[in-house]
């Protein structure tokens, strides 16, 4: 069991928390949270304001079941007038900023575990979890011994967290874990012997400081596109969250033997000026100079006339690969991926420019690229011996959808039947999320998809029927009534696209993907597409026989 003295953990806080240190010697922290359900003897709470519970209301509560300090960014006065009275002789302190106080201590908790590993973050609107395993895939193999050797790296994604090959139970949906979390995962890949760590990096978890303690070597972009403008408010605070990671990696302390990079993309014009004037305004004052690559490719860079540090060439794209050449400082190699679609070719450029900037030999890099299956949740085919393409794939934005819908009309009438086939896309979005993107992913689909059936995905406290008329709202743009149908229970939704699906035609499930939860109201309720899919599938197979016994 890990423990410190309060006193450490202030030492982290900078001034505010070192002018109270002195006295904090004697108090024992075995544990720091901002969750006051787990609050035991011996905790260190951080008390912090969420956007639906204020963690400050739970102070006399964290008090009553032993903690033994609080931390929260209110005077005593303040609580009080909130109506947070704190018990006499109490430990608190009060900080400008209770979410990087928690990320400060619990970093020190664990004594600094990201600086003893080389840490790459990757952030970006869509495509950050198969960039970040396509990492893992290249640093696993740069650093096995032996030919079973899961290598040593260590990951924590959206989708789960593997130190080492291993999976590991994060119990997050959709997000970058809390900080006390982050901080004992990256303790845990230093205790296993790792060498790297990759951290995704979503724009909550960055504006929330759950990585903020974290000394990144390496920070990649993938994109930056329309989502999450309800959290943001606006497309420039959405572009500053995902900011903060290459404003993090330019302030991190110095590693030896360990690069300071940026990969950007250069075909992204959402992404790749703002950030270089970012890196150019944070280099300015580094510790540590920041170099930066750019990836793209050929004939689509965001700057005409500018040639990325790592280009794709001559990209060839078939039903169950993806090949291109990649043309980098150093040379050229070609690349062979059973990933689909021109969006993985930057998600494997993207994983390519970290590789090369980490000194990993490119023959090291095809190996892990051409054996990497893919993540699960994305362009996941689900195959139950039915005479057409069923896909489970997470797109839930209007540019991901859309991506994902043009990668799939070209495997449309792939079964070599001579029917032409059909596309039938099955989703919906979810509620108190950015509601503007309802209407955007209608049109999306409405346009490229030849059938859609809009069902729910997490509608919380809204109204699922508001929700799917925005959506409807968009579909009709493009398409009349008989192109699309309205079906609100989800498996209900995909069965009837697989019964309606013909020999040539592609179902595909989006939004979901990995998850495996869907909220009504504000309860979390056991889900899976995967699961959904298969049912059908099978419920399809089972009603075909029937007719011809």
């Amino acid at each position: 069991m890990t423990t410190k003295s309060l006193a450490e953990l202030l030492h982290a806080l900078g001034p505010t928390g070192q002018d109270h240190a002195e006295n904090a010697v004697s108090i024992s922290i075995e544990r720091v949270t901002a969750d006051s359900r787990q609050v035991d003897p011996g905790t260190l709470f951080v008390a912090v304001a969420g956007r639906q519970a204020d963690g400050h209301r739970f102070i006399p509560a964290a008090y009553a079941q032993g903690a033994a300090a609080v931390i929260g960014a209110y005077t005593p006065t303040e609580l009080a007038n909130r109506g947070v009275v704190l018990p006499a002789g109490a430990c608190y302190l009060q900080v400008d900023d209770s979410r990087l106080a928690l990320a400060q201590c619990a970093a020190a908790f664990y004594d600094y575990p990201s600086h003893d590993l080389t840490v790459i973050g990757v952030t970006g609107t869509d495509g950050k979890t198969t960039t970040s395993a396509l990492i893992e895939a290249i640093l696993a193999a740069a650093t096995q011994t032996v030919p079973d050797d899961p290598g040593a790296v260590g990951v924590i994604t959206t989708v789960g967290a593997r130190i080492r090959g291993l999976e590991r139970d994060t119990g997050f949906h959709v997000t970058t874990p809390d900080a006390p979390q982050v901080q004992r995962f990256l303790a845990d890949m230093r205790k296993a012997g790792c060498r790297y760590a990759v951290v995704e990096s979503t724009s909550h978890g960055l504006d929330q400081a759950r990585v903020a303690a974290v000394a990144f070597d390496v920070a990649a972009v993938t994109n930056i596109t329309h989502e999450h403008l309800d959290y943001h408010g606006s497309r420039d605070a959405y572009v500053a969250a995902k900011a903060k990671l290459f404003r993090m990696l330019a302030q991190a302390p110095p590693k030896p033997g360990a690069p300071r990079a940026a990969i950007l993309n250069a075909d992204d014009a959402g992404s790749y000026d703002a950030l270089r004037a970012v890196l150019a305004e944070e280099t300015a004052t580094a510790a540590t100079p920041v170099a930066v690559r750019s990836y793209g490719v050929a004939g689509h860079s965001a700057r005409p006339g500018e040639t990325p540090d790592l280009l794709a060439e001559r990209v060839a794209y078939a039903p169950d690969y993806t090949r291109f050449v990649a043309h980098w400082w150093g040379g050229q190699f070609d690349i062979a991926s059973r990933l689909i679609g021109d969006f993985n070719v930057y998600n494997v450029l993207a994983a390519c420019a970290v590789g090369l900037t980490l000194g990993i030999e490119p023959a090291v890099i095809q190996q892990a690229i051409a054996q990497f299956a893919g993540v699960i949740g994305r362009m996941e085919r689900i195959d139950r011996g039915q005479p057409f393409l069923a896909v489970v794939d997470f797109a839930h934005t209007p540019v991901s959808l859309e991506r994902a819908l043009l990668t799939l009309r070209t495997l449309v009438g792939a079964d070599g039947s001579g029917r032409p086939g059909r596309l039938i896309a099955v989703f919906g979005c979810a509620g108190l999320r950015d509601q503007a993107k309802r209407y955007l992913m209608g049109r999306v689909s409405g346009r490229l998809a030849d059938f859609t059936v809009i069902t729910a995905e997490d509608p919380r406290t809204e109204s699922l029927d508001a929700i799917n008329a925005e959506i409807v709202r968009g579909v009709r743009e493009s398409v009349n009534e008989g192109s699309y149908l309205v079906i609100d229970d989800r498996a209900t939704a995909i069965q009837h696209a697989v019964d309606m699906a013909a020999p040539g035609d592609v179902v595909a499930a989006f939004g979901k993907g990995h998850e495996r939860s869907m909220c009504f109201g504000e309860t979390e309720h056991p889900w899976s597409d995967q699961d959904a899919m298969i049912a059908a599938l099978d419920r399809r197979k089972v009603s075909t026989e029937e007719q011809f016994r």
